[in-house]
């Protein structure tokens, strides 16, 4: 036996082979057939057969997902891919800094990087774009924005110094800038007392320690000043008389003369006791601080003539009042 096949070699009887060889000769090929188709045995349902090596008759069961796609080259933003086996393709998430995969959302709140907006998010910014107000519609420092009708607004251009907002119906945004109202507006008040007694015996005018300072919130505001003052009189011989008047600063703006006197037939002591009230309403025109005082006089200071403010600590008032122009 000694007869090879081409290309496996196997050993097959040759002609000359006696009868009682044969057996031997099959058994001997069988084994060589059994040998070489070994790797063709098992697998399973759906698998094919592959070259495991480059070896004559090396065989493997491999399972049926080669097709004909010898590789998969996967970039940016696919990732994965191979030549061989099973590959596996997937996308990277998109970022501000590389494309990919984005989820969608129909928020119009989120700060998000990493989302995209649905058209159902474009559409709500846009509806809530288009019920905005425009701010190029105002144009200058102190322009309003108001209505001139149902769900429409218009600009209001800012008035001029000193002008107040007004509704006025006949107007486009039923609003207007006018003048303010005529004066008579109650801006301020200041009120001060005193009770220091204080003993004038000159006939020229001397403080009385009555005063008060008030700064005027506009040069053309008045000041109504009211003041009330205690004041004795006192002299020893016939008749007694004082004065007083009402200073801003060092000006003189009310002077009552001789206010307050008494006259006596009798050369014995004259007294007189009395609540001086009187009332003034000045133009100071300025915004700066402005003090109001009184003062007061002794008409002569023969035979110890004197006038005594707040005497024996009586209580005497000075109310400033800046009234609006």
């Amino acid at each position: 036996m000694s007869n090879p096949t081409t290309p496996f070699n196997w050993q097959m009887p040759t002609n000359t082979d006696l009868v009682t060889d044969l057996p031997a000769d099959f058994e001997v090929f069988g084994q060589a057939v059994a040998t070489s188709m070994a790797d063709l045995l098992g697998g399973t349902t759906g698998q094919i057969l592959a070259k495991a090596t480059n070896a004559d008759m090396d065989f493997t069961w491999i399972a049926n997902d080669q097709g004909d796609i010898t590789g998969v080259t996967a970039s940016s933003p696919l990732t994965g891919g191979g030549t061989s086996g099973a590959i596996t393709v997937g996308i990277q998430d998109a970022s501000v800094s590389q494309k990919g995969a984005v989820q969608l959302s129909d928020s119009t709140s989120t700060t998000s990087s990493t989302v995209a907006a649905t058209a159902t998010a474009v559409k709500a910014a846009y509806d809530l774009a288009d019920g905005a107000v425009a701010k190029s519609i105002v144009d200058a420092k102190g322009d309003l924005i108001a209505a001139t009708a149902a769900d429409t607004v218009s600009r209001l251009a800012v008035g001029t110094n000193g002008q107040v907002l007004t509704a006025d119906s006949s107007a486009a945004t039923g609003l207007k800038w006018a003048a303010a109202a005529g004066g008579g507006k109650v801006l301020q008040v200041v009120n001060a007392t005193t009770t220091t007694s204080t003993t004038v015996a000159s006939t020229s005018y001397t403080d009385s320690t009555l005063t008060a300072t008030i700064t005027p919130s506009a040069a053309t505001s008045k000041i109504l000043v009211i003041y009330s003052q205690t004041l004795d009189a006192e002299r020893s011989a016939v008749g007694v008389s004082g004065g007083v008047q009402l200073v801003r600063g060092a000006t003189s703006i009310q002077d009552l003369g001789n206010a307050m006197g008494i006259n006596a037939n009798t050369a014995t002591f004259i007294a007189l006791s009395t609540m001086m009230t009187s009332s003034c309403l000045d133009s100071p025109n300025t915004t700066s601080a402005t003090t109001y005082k009184t003062q007061v006089k002794v008409n002569t200071t023969a035979n110890s003539g004197v006038v005594i403010a707040q005497s024996g600590n009586k209580l005497s008032s000075i109310t400033l009042i800046e009234i609006g122009a």
